[in-house]
This record gives C-alpha cells, structure tokens and sequence, in this order.
C-alpha cells in the first residue's frame, strides 16, 4: 500500500480523504479523552527533499486538532487531523468534510480515515490500516467488525460502520496482527530541513 498514491473520493462523501488501500470509517476512532496533541506534528512535511510534489502541512486549529493540507501533483485537500493515543500507541484520525463544488446531489456524509504514527521527529512516519488485510479477514468472518459495502460502478468500497468503542477494540487486537498494517510506512521530513550534503 502507498498512502501517498490517488487520492479517491468514496461515493458516500463529499471530500473524503481516502487513499487508495486504506480503510475509512464512518464513527471517529477516537474519543476526547483520548486526544494528545503534540506541537512536533506542526508544520510542512514532505516525502523528500527532491520530491516535494507530496505535500502535508499541519497547522493548529483550536486546542486539539490540526488542520491538514494535502497537496499532490497541484490537487490539495484540507481535513482535520487528531492525534490521539490509544494503548500506548499514537495514531492519527483524518477527516474529511468540505463539500467539492462538483458533488452534485452525492450526501455528504464524511468519513474518517486511520493512520498509525511511528515517528514524529525528525522524521514523520505512518502506518494505515490495511484495506487488503481487512477485505480478507472479513471475507472469513464477517461479523469480525461491523462495516458496509459501497458499490461504485461494480466495484465494492468496504467502510467500516462500527462505533468509536468498537473500533478502538478491534484496532487494540490486532495492534500485533501480522499483515493488519500497511508496508512499507510513508515517511515524510519537514520541508525546510538542509538537503545532506553530496
């Protein structure tokens, strides 16, 4: 899975941010008590310094959340970000919730996308849950975690529809689960750190 790689929107919403092979949900996966901010995340990030058509930029919005700048390839999407903790891990929730003007009568009805933090400083680095892992495991045991099954032009688009508490429980289970997160992990570095020397 490459987190940085087509940025899709589900047919359910309007702006989602949802890479490809990553997994959304329509329940947050986090509650308040368990949000952690943390001024390090704050800032531009990008994949290097080489390269700097990917784009993340992270900046304060109120006490807890960031507000998140995507941009790839001059195609930019803004959501909200927190980072919360859960069992001794840093994760981040993304969501997604400006309408795009060309939505047309799609609902909007945003949703949340999982990322698993590695690192913060000097380097960014995130881990999502794997689509491709939760398709399988679903597809044995469907009753594993609630979800639903978007069809967009014959194809299915798995969401999770759990609720916040069950989410947590089944991301807590398979924090060790090989396969459950993606390979390799993107990894960004802030934007304005000095190119190592040649």
């Amino acid at each position: 899975m490459r987190l940085t790689r087509t940025i899709i929107a589900l047919g359910l919403s309007a702006l989602t941010l949802a890479w490809t092979g990553c997994v959304t949900s329509v329940y947050p996966f986090y509650f308040g008590k368990d949000v952690a901010f943390d001024p390090a995340l704050l800032g531009d990030w990008i994949e290097n310094q080489n390269n700097a058509n990917v784009h993340w930029k992270f900046e304060r919005d109120g006490e807890t959340a960031y507000h998140l700048t995507h941009t790839e390839r001059g195609h930019s999407s803004v959501m909200q970000a927190r980072l919360f903790k859960l069992h001794g891990q840093r994760f981040l929730d993304l969501f997604g919730s400006e309408p795009k003007e060309d939505d047309g009568f799609v609902p909007a009805i945003p949703a949340h996308l999982l990322l698993r933090v590695v690192h913060i400083g000097p380097t960014l680095e995130m881990v999502g849950l794997d689509y491709d892992w939760l398709e399988k495991l679903l597809e044995k045991n469907p009753k594993a975690i609630r979800h639903h099954i978007i069809e967009d032009h014959g194809d299915g688009r798995l969401v999770l529809t759990a609720d916040t508490a069950e989410l947590q429980r089944f991301v807590v289970k398979h924090l060790k689960t090989e396969g459950a997160w993606g390979e390799p992990a993107l990894k960004l570095q802030p934007a304005a750190a000095t190119p190592p020397a040649r």
